[in-house]
């Protein structure tokens, strides 16, 4: 098949994650995958899937190749250190998440796990550095246009991160001009 019929795959099953409809889902993105098997972003997708349904070996082997296909593949790697943790591999999922940073030092959504990770770890400085800098991230990432055709997550704050900057550039307004 061609990478055209694996992106009508990729989309139908981004409708079923929004419905919450798991195994239609997965139905979907295992069609991607059999479309073009050189695809992280389907294999990575198909985690997902597998994830919802609480089935975390198969999500961490679609992760694993995800990664394996394109290394700097960073939701990947961030949700293959979901998988690490939830295990109670923390040292995996410390690499995982420091991997996914490595790929793609924006993406918001690794530090914020890392973050996590760090306060189970008790490494408290660390995890208030990660989370700031998520946050900072993810509504620098709200005040973006959408992309296409992958899905997207609002910050960490959600709908309130753009509220969080607009009321931020309104109080130094106020306090540079006095008014």
């Amino acid at each position: 098949m061609t990478q055209e019929a694996a992106a009508a795959r990729l989309a139908e099953g981004e409708k079923h994650l929004e419905t919450g409809a798991w195994e239609a889902a997965e139905a979907e993105f295992r069609r991607a995958v059999e479309a073009d098997t050189s695809s992280a972003l389907a294999y990575s997708k198909l985690g997902v899937a597998l994830v919802h349904q609480r089935r975390l070996d198969e999500a961490g082997q679609a992760f694993s190749r995800a990664v394996a296909i394109d290394p700097k593949y960073a939701p990947a790697w961030s949700n293959l250190g979901n998988i690490y943790r939830e295990s109670g591999r923390t040292e995996q999922a410390l690499d995982a998440y420091q991997r996914a940073i490595a790929a793609d030092p924006d993406y918001w959504i690794a530090h914020q796990n890392l973050g996590g990770l760090y306060r189970q770890m008790g490494r408290m400085s660390e995890a208030i550095a990660s989370l700031r800098k998520a946050t900072r991230l993810s509504a620098r990432a709200a005040l973006r246009p959408t992309g296409t055709g992958e899905g997207r997550r609002l910050g960490c704050l959600g709908g309130a991160a753009l509220w969080l900057v607009v009321l931020a550039a309104a109080a130094l307004i106020f306090r540079t001009h006095g008014v």
